[in-house]
């Protein structure tokens, strides 16, 4: 029997609304009139509307009176309100973004320190026998037979230890050369990242190879080979100190001249006591070269401005931050592989020192807006065959350093280095920007120490 018919033949409870009994049995068998007319629903087409009106009008009170086809309304009415909740519902309610944010925040604050130590599980496959392709396997470019020849000139200083060849004037091999001379932790994992990085300074562009620095850290001194394509030979070495940024300065085209020339600008800057030993390995290394010569080897010299040098200058298409300099593809008939930056030199600094020194939100999204023009202007010189721009500008800001411009440089330097078809330059700027935080010079250093 349909308890809920507008006509209702039940016989009335005699105990009426203030009726006890929970039997279903019993309320179908008798009808409850004042409980069980607020559950009457109004017939379509029948006589009785009015009447019906009028019982929905008396149960429904004018200030909760609803529209009872809008779901979203009847919905809200079952939603308690937080202030009418007490301590225990309000905690059962709680969202789940809430219950994610608040145990994240917990379980960062209480993680031990061990599991917040970087994971490596970028496992490199085996190491090939031949040991330059060993190197090339790790640091992704090759090394010229100059960087071997140096070794053999250390091992001629030092030969128990032929990194510490240079110990004399406070310098040492580093990067590949440790992988040459066997100097890496074999507890240290095998992890791309940390080769990639290895020997690599803070302000150091994918396009620099660390391999010479200071036996003990004091200003981040340290000399590299410096090249424009994973694939090609390096143009030259360049000497750069991270205590004074971004800057490098060339030293010739071969590890000789480029030790050589270092020195030669540092000897009368030192104290009479590190002069003379300077003095010392600068005879050392031009007697070695000039007994290569006589021998026909004429890959060494001890020139700090090489013909090959001046005419990669005149392919060079802009200058960078770094002062090295940017070499693309660029065709003169159609100008097609290179645009400038429409700023100046000078209006570029600014824009970025606005974006890493703005202290308010409001600062920092005005900063980025004026930023954000050259970037979208970079979008169409790609679109168009022009990636030196994106180029340009990517070395331009990682020269800078700061993390707030880290997701525009990946950006930008991501997708230049991926139209050039130097997709080994993206790995290891990925891999610098994930770890230069730490401003490691020795990925391995934790392992050794162990």
């Amino acid at each position: 029997m349909d308890a809920f018919l507008l006509h209702d033949y039940r016989q009335d409870c005699k105990y009426g609304a203030g009726c006890y009994q929970k039997n279903p049995e019993h309320k179908a068998k008798f009808k409850h009139p004042e409980k069980d007319e607020k559950k009457i629903v109004k017939p379509k087409d029948s006589d009785t509307d009015k009447e019906n009106e009028a019982v929905l009008n008396k149960v429904v009170s004018p200030s909760k009176k609803r529209k009872l086809s809008d779901d979203s309304d009847i919905e809200e009415t079952k939603k308690p309100k937080m202030h009418e909740m007490s301590e225990d519902s309000q905690d059962e309610v709680k969202s789940d973004d809430e219950i994610d944010s608040s145990e994240k925040v917990k379980e960062d604050d209480e993680a031990p320190e061990d599991s917040k130590e970087e994971s490596f599980l970028d496992i490199m496959p085996a190491s090939p026998s031949n040991i330059r392709e060993n190197i090339k396997s790790k640091f992704l470019v090759s090394m010229p037979e100059d960087f071997y020849e140096f070794y053999n000139f250390c091992k001629s200083l030092n030969s128990s230890d032929p990194l510490q060849g240079l110990s004399s004037i406070g310098m040492k091999l580093c990067g590949p050369y440790d992988v040459l001379a066997g100097n890496i932790p074999p507890s240290a994992p095998r992890s791309t990242k940390l080769f990639l990085t290895h020997g690599r300074f803070y302000y150091d562009p994918p396009e620099l190879c660390t391999v010479l620095c200071e036996e003990k850290y004091n200003t981040g001194l340290h000399i590299g080979y410096f090249r424009d394509s994973p694939e090609c030979d390096p143009v030259f070495l360049v000497s750069g100190v991270e205590g004074e940024g971004a800057k490098l300065t060339t030293l010739g085209d071969n590890i000789f001249s480029a030790l050589y020339n270092y020195l030669a600008g540092q000897v009368e800057k030192v104290d009479p006591f590190m002069r003379s030993k300077m003095a010392k390995m600068m005879e050392k290394v031009k007697l070695w070269v000039n007994k290569a010569m006589m021998v026909g080897n004429d890959r060494l010299n001890l020139e700090k401005r090489s013909v090959g040098m001046k005419n990669r200058d005149r392919a060079k298409m802009a200058t960078t931050f770094h002062g090295a300099g940017m070499v693309v593809p660029y065709d003169k008939k159609t100008e097609v592989g290179y645009r400038e930056i429409p700023e100046t030199t000078a209006n570029l600094r600014k824009i970025i020192k606005n974006v890493v020194e703005a202290e308010s939100e409001k600062e920092k999204d005005l900063a980025f807006d004026v930023l954000q023009e050259l970037v979208t202007n970079v979008q169409f010189a790609n679109d168009e065959g022009d990636p030196g721009m994106g180029l340009e500008l990517g070395l331009d800001l990682f020269c800078n350093g700061g993390d707030r411009l880290h997701n525009t440089i990946k950006h930008l330097m991501g997708v230049a280095y991926d139209l050039l078809d130097r997709d080994q330059f993206g790995q290891i700027m990925t891999c610098h920007l994930e770890r230069r935080k730490k401003g490691e010079q020795d990925s391995f250093s934790k392992w050794r120490e162990g």
